[in-house]
This record gives C-alpha cells, structure tokens and sequence, in this order.
C-alpha cells in the first residue's frame, strides 16, 4: 500500500519570467510526474523580497498543497534545485487531520 501524506510547497520564482501562470503549471507537472496530487495553488503574486538573493530585490511567490508519497519529496527537491527560474522553494510536512 501507498503512503500518501500532506504537503505544502512554496516556490519563489525570479521575477523576469515572462509567463508566470505557465511556470506555475509546469512546476505542478513535475509534481503530478512525481506521482503527487496538487489540491490547491495559490498564486501570492510578486513580492519584494525582504533581502536581495543573487541581487535579485522581487520575487513571484507560488504556494502549492499536494499529497505526496514521502518516498518521492527528495527527488521533488532536488528537479525544483535544477530549476534555473526557481530562486528558492521548502517542502513542509502538514498535520494530518
């Protein structure tokens, strides 16, 4: 049997992109590969960063809930790593209810 448990990934993409809705939704397609089930995306838009990344001063902040098997959050780390448009990003384990 499949473990399946709640997730939230954030994502903080380099705000030069010029389509940031379509990298949203590639970035689920990597989570859906994964074998992970997105629930909700939640687009928090452009911000202005509270300190400069790589003299980066904004930022388009994504916020996904999924279901995941805890097998496949390592890998999920490390594809978003390779990601030249993703500045940062956390995988935080939810309470299950």
């Amino acid at each position: 049997m499949k473990i399946v448990r709640p997730y939230e990934l954030m994502v903080l993409l380099k705000p030069e992109i010029e389509d940031h809705k379509a990298t949203v939704e590639v970035l689920g397609e990597v989570v859906r590969g994964l074998g992970g089930e997105i629930a909700k995306v939640d687009i928090w838009g452009k911000r202005r960063l509270a300190y400069p990344i790589d003299k980066i001063v904004d930022g388009f902040y994504a916020l996904y809930t999924l279901d995941m098997d805890p097998t496949q959050v390592q890998e999920l780390d490390r594809l978003l790593k390779l990601r030249d448009d993703v500045i940062r990003h956390i995988v935080v384990r939810l309470d299950e209810k």
